[in-house]
């Protein structure tokens, strides 16, 4: 009966580990979210080339870019 007892602790114990390494790897995995910031320094260049003030479309679009990041962090995070 005991040997039963100590074989279901650790069955816990080993499924507790288990869980906790998983969620370890899931916060560790590659987000896509660094992608935001260079995309909006282009898109930056882009409206700023054509509005015809490079200089402020780079840092509006760099902006853009660091606050669409945040968000999708905080976000994905949140989950």
């Amino acid at each position: 009966m005991e040997k039963k007892k100590e074989e279901k602790m650790k069955n816990e114990i080993k499924d507790e580990i288990i869980n906790k390494i998983k969620k370890e790897i899931k916060k560790d995995d590659d987000s896509p979210g660094g992608l935001f910031i260079p995309a909006g320094v282009l898109g930056g260049i882009g409206f700023g080339f054509l509005f015809g003030n490079l200089v402020a479309g780079l840092f509006i679009g760099l902006g853009v870019g660091f606050t669409l990041f945040a968000v999708y962090e905080i976000s994905r995070r949140s989950k």
